[in-house]
């Protein structure tokens, strides 16, 4: 009964209606007929942002678990070339978005999305957001069981869910399928975060959840704690469900800046919220039954070659490549590829590329990774070579994923109406400033970069993390971030990067190449950069940039952002996606 209701809310009829309704509400804008404020929470529902140029849109594509299709590639091109600017952004949260679009088109962009099984629909507003899981789901060495399955179910059911489309604010949900949650989808800093667990012996057990509750980066970065550290996979629904009731009846729907999830458990503290979802699962009616839709990357049906070919006449290039962006899988004769994108771009030419790649290949799919990389699995051990050429031939074979060269950004003031400083672009001029770093432990340091205090870049999580503000000098407005260090997500838990100082953002570059040289010198043998960052004061690292933070008047590109011809001043908008 519950899956008929379901299919119910996602039929051809209910989405072609609800994009009907979209339709009459842009008119009714248009015609003056309904304000601009009237249509916003609409519009946000919809996926579809207002960004800082007047007349032009951000439209957000949710895609369930990072997972596409060549179909669904093709049409995300179709998207970047006919309405937008000829490229999309890949998110942290593995959604795709687009840039410059006119309202006027957002309905036929609607209904091409449809057809091919994406929507827009919550991908923004007050509501369940994209369901993220780990982008190895299925193929990783280390995974307890493929969390894919779970993590599709939950997305079906909760997308058009008539009670929870109007929370207090946005509601994230994660999956991971390992213990070491910092390598996978960093659950521990969710509303709800859920770790696939076994109960039972030689890894025949029973399948359930570690679930974590209340976690949140943004103006309050708050560590998720653990509601269970056993769900049973029948009652992951339920649960999730009765969590959502508490939220929506507790969380604070007056005040903007206190209203996610996060603040309902620092008022009530872990027991009473137990306490409160268990008096809520209760009265849940959904059954308690396991809920999964197969994960669409299955084994694809190749002639497998059961080793990698010898490097005997391999490119230095193509063997820099394999070091970092080619990762064995779970299973005997495969690879998996990571696709190194800068700040999460990919172009036109290259989502049409890709899904002919894929098919070429004889490949299913792909995921977008919380990185802002994308990931190929499947890849037979003898055809790497063949893939690594095919990606070459789009640009998409850029060593260093998972490097210090794979730099995190959000879009940040080029279109964000709360962005103040351009994280995208020093994202990009941060990862051709470090595609040279040769020292393996150097190699290893991840940098995360938000265009404002809202870590939509996630910069509280990273080793080093940098996010923007405005400072005066000499009483003009001069672009600056804020630089965090040590910030992680692991087996142990989460630990939010600590403040050190402000650096002219024209001093990025330059800084963080002295605070590198910095760890070089002073660790001792074997020390990664974040323990060497958390023993070493604030006032020596201070003193150590002293150079590239002392700012004067004078100093003219100060004034000028990354990216930027004209003098920097703060413009910001109304916001729409704070934290």
């Amino acid at each position: 009964m519950m899956t008929a209701e379901i299919e119910t809310r996602h039929s051809r009829e209910a989405v072609e209606e609800e994009i009907r309704v979209f339709e009459e509400r842009v008119r009714q804008l248009a015609a003056g007929e309904i304000t601009d404020d009237q249509f916003r929470p609409f519009r946000l529902k919809h996926g579809i942002y207002g960004q800082r140029q007047a007349g032009f849109q951000m439209v957000r594509v949710k895609i369930p678990s990072g997972l596409l299709n060549p179909e669904q590639l093709r049409t995300l091109g179709w998207l970047a070339d006919t309405y937008s600017t000829g490229r999309g952004h890949v998110t942290t949260r593995e959604n795709c978005q687009f840039h410059f679009v006119k309202m006027e088109h957002v309905p036929a962009i609607m209904r091409r999305f449809a057809a091919v099984g994406l929507t827009t629909r919550e991908a923004c507003g007050n509501t369940v957001r994209n369901v993220t899981s780990c982008a190895l789901a299925g193929v990783c060495p280390t995974e307890a069981f493929d969390v894919t399955p779970y993590a599709l179910a939950t997305t079906r059911f909760f997308l058009r869910h008539p009670e929870f489309h109007d929370l207090p604010r946005k509601f994230k949900i994660a999956f991971s399928g390992c213990a070491d949650d910092g390598n996978c989808a960093v659950a521990g800093i969710h509303d709800v975060g859920l770790i696939a667990t076994l109960r039972g012996s030689n890894g025949t057990g029973r399948r359930g959840f570690r679930v974590l509750v209340g976690g949140g980066l943004g103006s309050l970065p708050t560590e998720a704690a653990v509601l269970t550290e056993f769900l049973p996979e029948e009652e992951l629904i339920p649960t999730i469900e009765a969590i959502l009731r508490v939220f929506s009846e507790h969380g604070n729907r007056k005040n903007k800046l206190k209203a996610r999830m996060k603040f309902v458990l620092r008022a009530k503290g872990i027991e009473e919220f137990r306490r409160l979802v268990a008096e809520k699962r209760a009265q849940v009616t959904t059954p308690a039954e396991p809920l999964t839709v197969p994960n669409p990357l299955g084994e694809p049906l190749v002639q497998l070659t059961p080793e990698m070919p010898s490097g005997n006449g391999a490119s230095q290039e193509f063997e820099q490549w394999k070091q970092h962006n080619l990762q064995p899988q779970r299973q005997p004769g495969y690879a998996l590829a990571w696709l190194k994108l800068p700040a999460g771009t990919v172009f036109t030419s290259q989502f049409f590329g890709l899904a002919d790649l894929l098919e070429h290949h004889q490949l299913p799919g792909l995921r977008i990774a919380i990185s802002q990389d994308l990931v190929i699995p499947w890849v037979p051990l003898g055809r790497v070579k063949e893939v690594y050429n095919s990606l070459k031939a789009l640009d998409l074979a850029t060593p260093g994923a998972r490097t210090l060269a794979d730099v995190t950004g959000c879009p940040g003031a080029t279109t964000c109406n709360l962005g103040i400083t351009r994280s995208l672009t020093l994202a990009e001029v941060l990862a051709e400033e470090f595609a040279g770093e040769t020292d393996p432990e150097v190699k290893k340091v991840r940098i995360k970069i938000s265009g404002c205090p809202n870590s939509c870049g996630q910069h509280h999580i990273a080793d080093i993390g940098l996010y923007g503000n405005a400072r005066k000098v000499e009483e003009r407005q001069a672009p600056y971030y804020q630089l965090m260090l040590a910030g992680q997500v692991s087996a142990e838990g989460v630990r939010f990067g600590r403040q050190v100082v402000p650096v002219p953002a024209k001093r990025i570059p330059a800084a963080l190449r002295e605070l590198l040289d910095f760890y070089r010198q002073d660790r001792t043998p074997g020390e990664a950069f974040s323990p060497w960052a958390l023993r070493t004061p604030d006032a020596a690292i201070v003193e150590r940039l002293r150079p590239h933070l002392d700012a004067a008047g004078d100093a003219e590109d100060l004034f000028v952002d990354w990216g930027d011809k004209e003098t920097y001043s703060l413009k910001l908008g109304r916001g729409e996606c704070a934290a």
